[in-house]
């Protein structure tokens, strides 16, 4: 058996989240079912998953494939049956595993305050939010080693909650017209729905409706002051790191 390393980009408008669901909407289940109909039997890996309406620019998976196959032929064959929701991007032979080697991911995360086309609702969120300044003094009090008990959902197999993020910050530009607030979170791996409530903890902050003193006191586990995260549209799985 040769392992293939893959880089996807996929539209999370069009599943249920990354990982296998009973109706077979999953991401993984849309590239498992396409390789068995190649005749590979494979468990497919991914360095990250994500949720229900969450997109990805640079997802990347590992899985293995009969030796007859090399990265050509197989990208021949497999690109056009994963899309148009699902683009096959770059694969090679490599022997790795796209979860454990990864070193950091980065996310990224789009929010406007005023949606001019119903089109781009599923890619960019829409919402208030406050000043530049106030999102990124409160981006600031996550960087660094934490344990995220707090800022994650039920669920996940992980049972280390501890995680670094190395950079979090935000800019603003402009999309298709839009102007639009980009978080960017880099951090070595991250807990269930844990950038979005870390997110939302911001915006919320940025808005006078929370203090940063209850942020610490929630990345401390001494209080839950957030607990619904931000909606999942905006976000993309930008780039994995190895």
């Amino acid at each position: 058996m040769r392992c293939f390393k893959a880089t996807i980009a996929y539209d999370g408008a069009y599943f249920l989240g990354y990982a296998k669901q009973p109706n077979k909407l999953g991401v993984q289940d849309k590239i498992e079912s396409t390789l068995n109909m190649l005749g590979i039997k494979s468990a497919v890996i991914a360095a990250g998953r994500t949720d229900k309406g969450v997109h990805a620019n640079n997802q990347t998976l590992s899985f293995h494939a009969p030796k007859h196959w090399n990265a050509a032929k197989l990208f021949y064959y497999l690109a056009p049956k994963l899309a148009p929701h699902i683009v096959l991007k770059k694969l090679e032979e490599k022997n790795f595993h796209a979860r454990f080697d990864a070193q950091k991911r980065a996310y990224r995360y789009l929010l406007t305050k005023n949606l001019k086309t119903p089109f781009l609702a599923p890619y960019i969120a829409c919402g208030d939010y406050g000043s530049l300044d106030a999102l990124n003094t409160a981006l600031k009090q996550f960087t660094g080693k934490h344990d995220f008990s707090m800022f994650k959902k039920e669920g996940g197999a992980t049972t280390n909650p501890n995680r670094i993020i190395f950079n979090a910050f935000a800019y603003k530009t402009f999309i298709i017209g839009h102007e639009c607030v980009v978080f960017k979170i880099i951090g070595d791996a991250f807990l269930r729905s844990s950038v979005r409530l870390i997110i939302q903890a911001c915006v919320q902050y940025s808005l006078e409706k929370i203090t940063l003193a209850e942020i610490e006191m929630q990345i401390h586990n001494l209080k839950a002051t957030i607990r619904t995260p931000i909606m999942a549209n905006g976000l993309y799985l930008h780039r994995v790191y190895y």
